[in-house]
């Protein structure tokens, strides 16, 4: 096993570092190690670049034109000669004079100079640079006044009849501050543009959907410093859904596509409909992208024609993981899964863990298999019907399980973030623990929420995940019945704004209330320990004992909290400590015992998300642990 585990790490190390390259330079937490980073490229032409600022107090204009000069930015890699660093000097122009705009500068003075001369009417044959040295170039820039908003106007075109000209209860009764085109707001460009936008999407969200600005009038005047915006729309005539197809899909049932997504001939036009549609569609296992495309006129009906592209995914798929760590041995998953099983998109997909691979004796293997078989749209859009058929052998070392059942239910999406399921399940379970050879046959409710705002599921950054489970059961062998309840809460904080220093934390709480410990199943029990629970201890390890003998508990708390640091593109370094304890009483407490695990992980960025080695050590005395455990996976850990 030693020299598994030691291929293993060779392995890791080789994937790590089978790809690099020999580099001039190398940085470490951006400090350089040896080579000069900052050096031009051979034959290049180097230069400096001073950027001065006039009337900018607080130096955001000086950072903004140091971003958008091409000249600032491109320096690193220095000018292919005099005629290159001058054409990029005259490009700059433009780009920091929007910049300006952007900001409400309307009358802004911009002056370049290379070597000393100005750039305007600069041959650059003329330029003769010294040998190693460096071009001086000075971007010097005066604000001036900043401009604010003045008049601001909206018109819509007349129609040629009174039926074709909008309502005043259709049409949006918008101003210019609406728009964020307030009286004496900075004038900034980029927020006229917003406003147009805004304009047309307010049209189209009134039942408009051919609405477009038809002219725009945008003056700056340098005497009272305002910007006065003139927009007049044209929202066309008002519309409905008329005629909707669908293209695409060769496999897919394109009733069903039109079904799911719930776009009704006859109904008035909404944007968020076919918003709502989309996200409908894309759900679908079988559904790789869906692009809507709307017609350009409406018919003699008042109708718009609507086009549904659809892009399906390969009908089968199937893939792998494996994970590895010194206490719980190796894990393997693989699955293979049809995305369209009859042809309205069922989902039918089949997968397998062995885990505890190399553990003392080979009867401590684990396995987990199951057939999970999903129809999307069974009551409405949103509800899909879900069966599955599992088998689970575990064998830590405070029990041997063997359980096998059956869930059958329904599972609703009731907004991009937030989804439950409800089903009835049925599980037969023979557990060998310190209470003794026992057979249970549980039947049970399982109630599910979940809210995730994520922004990476594999690598979040921010956003939170949270989880609920109430699972009301009955034991039909021995008569007991019980609640078993778990929540979970993970959350996501960048501390630095671009996702390189992220605060990660995880609360965790279960109960098992209504039933004595030996009525109900071991597998049902709470355990701390392991991977996926206090790091430095084995497996399941942890929680109250019976002659020395863990037989886990009815009450459960737990918290994890990681500083996620990502030191340059591909590594990462991530601090952590796990906390956990287990009672016997039916609701978590923190009077019992507790433990706590600690220590460092090192992450290897891949484009499948982060590779993750952490090691840890227990805090908390405890018997038969090891005093360090390594952890190898793929993506972060919670």
């Amino acid at each position: 096993m030693r020299t598994a585990r030691s291929l293993a790490v060779l392995a890791i190390a080789f994937t790590l570092f089978a790809d690099a390259h020999p580099a001039v330079a190398v940085d470490a937490f951006g400090m350089p190690l040896f080579g000069d980073s900052s050096a031009v490229p051979e034959g290049a032409l180097a230069y400096n670049v001073a950027i001065n600022v006039a009337e900018d107090g607080d130096g955001d204009l000086k950072a903004l034109i140091s971003d958008v000069s091409r000249l600032n930015t491109q320096k690193k890699h220095g000018a292919g000669d005099a005629f290159t660093l001058v054409a990029r000097a005259r490009g700059d122009v433009a780009q920091i004079q929007a910049a300006l705009y952007s900001e409400g500068y309307y009358a802004g003075d911009i002056g370049i100079s290379i070597a000393g001369q100005k750039i305007e009417g600069l041959d650059p044959s003329t330029l003769k640079f010294d040998s190693g040295t460096s071009v001086e170039v000075v971007i010097d820039v005066t604000a001036g006044d900043r401009f604010v908003f003045g008049d601001v106007s909206l018109s819509q075109t007349s129609r040629s009849s009174d039926a074709d000209a909008p309502r005043s209860s259709d049409a949006p009764n918008l101003t210019g501050a609406d728009l964020g085109l307030a009286t004496g707001k900075p004038a900034k460009s980029g927020e006229i543009i917003v406003a147009s936008e805004k304009l047309v999407e307010a049209w189209r969200t009134s039942g408009f959907p051919l609405a477009r600005i038809a002219d725009q009038n945008i003056a700056a005047d340098h005497a009272r410093k305002a910007v006065d915006v003139h927009f007049k729309v044209d929202p066309g005539p008002p519309a409905v859904y008329g005629w909707v197809g669908v293209s695409g899909a060769p496999t897919l049932d394109h009733q069903t596509v039109l079904e799911q997504s719930k776009l009704t001939p006859g109904r008035r036009f909404r944007p968020s409909d076919l918003k709502r549609a989309r996200d409908r569609l894309v759900k679908m296992p079988s559904v790789e992208s869906v692009r809507i495309v709307e017609g350009r006129s409406v018919d003699a009906g008042g109708g718009l024609p609507v086009n549904l592209e659809v892009i399906e995914r390969k009908p089968r798929y199937f893939g792998a993981t494996a994970s590895v760590s010194t206490t719980d041995g190796a894990e393997v998953e693989a699955h293979w899964g049809h995305r369209n099983f009859f042809g309205q998109g069922e989902h039918l997909r089949v997968e397998g863990t062995v885990s505890r691979i190399g553990s003392e004796d080979i009867s401590q293997l684990e396995f987990d298999a199951a057939a999970i078989y999903t129809k999307p749209g069974i009551l409405d859009v949103d509800t899909d019907l879900f069966s599955e058929f599992r088998v689970t052998r575990e064998h830590p070392d405070a029990y041997e399980s063997m359980d096998g059942g059956v869930k059958v239910g329904l599972a609703r999406v009731f907004n991009p973030n937030l989804s439950g399921s409800i089903a009835l399940a049925a599980k037969f379970s023979r557990v060998d623990d310190a209470f003794g050879t026992s057979d249970y046959l549980l039947v049970s409710l399982p109630v599910e929420a979940a809210y995730d705002t994520r922004d990476n599921r594999v690598d979040a950054t921010r956003g939170v995940s949270i989880s609920g489970a109430l699972i009301p059961t009955a034991d039909t062998i021995s008569g007991a019945t019980f609640v078993k309840s778990e929540f979970h809460a993970a959350a996501y904080r960048s501390l630095d704004g671009d996702g390189r220093a992220v605060l990660a934390g995880r609360v965790s709480a279960g109960s098992v209330a209504g039933a004595s410990l030996a009525d109900v199943p071991a597998s049902t029990r709470f355990f701390a320990g392991g991977g996926g629970s206090v790091r430095g201890y084995e497996y399941r390890s942890l929680g109250p004992t019976i002659d020395g003998e863990v037989i886990g508990g009815l009450g459960y708390v737990g918290a994890t909290a990681e500083l996620r640091l990502r030191v340059s593109d591909s590594f990462g370094l991530v601090p952590f400590i796990d906390f956990a304890s287990v009672t016997d009483k039916a609701w978590p407490s923190l009077d019992g015992d507790y433990y706590v695990g600690a220590g460092l992980g090192l992450r290897y960025y891949t484009a499948l998300g982060p590779l993750r080695i952490d090691v840890a050590t227990p805090l908390t005395e405890c018997d038969n642990n090891p005093t360090v455990a390594v952890y190898v996976g793929l993506g972060q850990s919670f």
